[in-house]
């Protein structure tokens, strides 16, 4: 039964540090993604999505307010979320939405960017299930349980908005059985693929660890498991809707917040303190059959900040204080021959990390965190095949990636006038925006005294909250 309304549902569905490029429907060779390649077949895939943030919390308040990591502020110079005057729940909810929430328990933090589900009338934690059987996840099974109970509880009501956060395939990558036997590589055992399923990113960014061309194999092949496993899961969700004649009238999105690098830019990895394509490259489907035609391969930039102006869009909402407020660029216009959007902007801005270290340094004395390639700021902007990266320690990049898709030649010094004309195109981008940067702000139950004084010492943290900004402190 569809629902009493000539309005879509609508299902954001966000596959937590998912890259594109090791799904099946964006060409990989293995079958990942069986289920979420039906989707892709009916509806539209956007090729070149970018997400504005490298980690959960900036990422999800980009959807959730349509602004920028600049223009939002949230997780980036400081760990709280200031009060914006619309977000896509509250919208929504205005709108005769019913609106519902589902996440990992252990990701609560990162839903402080969505202004700690302002707008939602339910928001359900999922708790991660304990690892002792091959059977258990990381809770999507369950979300997949919880999602088909609530939908045939509110079944035939009012249109629905749902937002889904499940945290496969985040590190650790340990799928469950089949999946992780299906994508393991061939004599690889469990033994083995254990020692390196978990790595301490920490000790791996300072050189205490390193892995071999071995260990990452046997890694990504985990992580082509986790995703087989979220798949799965996400397929039991789309037969409930197709089983309750629900799918043709919902606008479902299936993308992710950022993905995780795996061996590709030492001494990076996971999605800590850089903005390469494997972390900011993420999938976006749409599938809508009014509006998204079915098969389409959309080539043209895009973000997922521009999710909100889209739907804005297909509601046909015309309030222009909200329209004011957001800073991307419907979809609608990239499925044209006429995109709005012409370039894709990234940022990674966060000090978050300089606070892991000194823990960390607190508990071990020997341990180094001496390369200060940590504590620089990032801006990717992207044009066509050129990226950008403007770096606050004056390391800047460039890269062709249709010549160099994994970012290995920076052409900074050979194309020195192509690196300066994107880089102007940069600053002309962040002069024009609403900005927030309101000082720092660290929650004193988790960082003692004496760390925050020596990011102060570093000049790191500069702490001029007050409550006439208009903001409510968080928790980090």
């Amino acid at each position: 039964m569809k629902a009493k309304s000539d309005k879509p549902n609508i299902l954001i569905f966000v596959m937590d540090v998912q890259r594109a490029d090791n799904m099946s429907c964006y060409g990989y060779p293995k079958k990942t993604t069986p289920n979420i390649d039906k989707i892709a077949e009916e509806g539209t895939v956007f090729l070149n999505n970018v997400s504005p943030a490298e980690f959960t919390l900036p990422s999800h308040a980009c959807v959730f307010t349509g602004k920028y990591v600049s223009g939002h502020g949230v997780g980036a110079r400081y760990q709280f979320r200031p009060k914006e005057s619309f977000t896509l729940t509250e919208v929504l909810k205005s709108a005769g939405y019913r609106t519902i929430g589902f996440c990992g328990k252990e990701h609560k933090w990162a839903l402080y960017g969505i202004d700690d589900q302002r707008g939602f009338d339910e928001f359900k934690y999922v708790e991660r299930p304990a690892q002792t059987s091959e059977e258990k996840d990381k809770g999507s099974l369950r979300t997949s349980q919880l999602f088909a109970e609530w939908v045939e509880e509110h079944e035939g009501e009012t249109p629905f908005f749902m937002f889904v956060n499940c945290t496969e395939p985040h590190l650790p990558y340990w799928p469950p059985q089949p999946f992780r036997k299906r994508f393991l590589l061939d004599g690889v055992s469990d033994e083995r693929a254990y020692q390196v399923h978990n790595p301490n990113i920490w000790a791996y960014h300072v050189g205490r660890i390193k892995y071999t061309k071995e260990d990452w194999a046997i890694l990504r092949s985990l992580y082509d498991g986790e995703t087989a496993t979220l798949d799965n899961r996400m397929g039991l969700m789309f037969n409930e809707l197709r089983k309750r004649d629900l799918l043709d009238s919902t606008l479902l999105i299936i993308t992710s917040d950022h993905g995780d690098v795996q061996g590709e830019k030492d001494p990076y990895i996971d999605h800590v303190a850089n903005i390469y394509e494997p972390t900011i490259h993420v999938p976006l489907i749409c599938r809508y059959p009014p509006v998204f035609p079915a098969g389409l391969r959309v080539e043209h930039l895009v973000q997922t900040l521009d999710i909100f102006p889209t739907i804005m869009e297909m509601l046909g909402i015309s309030n222009k204080d909200i329209w004011k407020h957001l800073q991307g660029y419907s979809l609608l216009s990239a499925i044209t021959d006429e995109p709005k959007r012409t370039f894709a902007v990234a940022e990674y801005q966060s000090w978050g990390i300089l606070f892991a270290y000194f823990l960390r340094k607190k508990v071990d004395p020997d341990f180094d965190w001496r390369d200060p390639y940590l504590w620089r700021y990032q801006k990717a902007y992207r044009v066509g095949h050129y990226k950008y990266i403007w770096a606050s320690d004056g390391k800047d990049e460039l890269y062709d990636l249709s010549e160099d898709p994994t970012e290995q030649r920076n052409l900074v010094a050979e194309m020195p006038e192509k690196a300066s004309e994107m880089k102007r195109a940069l600053e002309d981008f962040l002069f024009s925006i609403e900005k927030r940067d309101l000082g720092d702000m660290a929650a004193a139950h988790f960082y003692d005294e004496e760390i925050i004084r020596k990011l102060k010492d570093y000049g790191y943290y500069r702490q001029i909250f007050t409550p006439e900004l208009g903001i409510e402190p968080g928790i980090f």
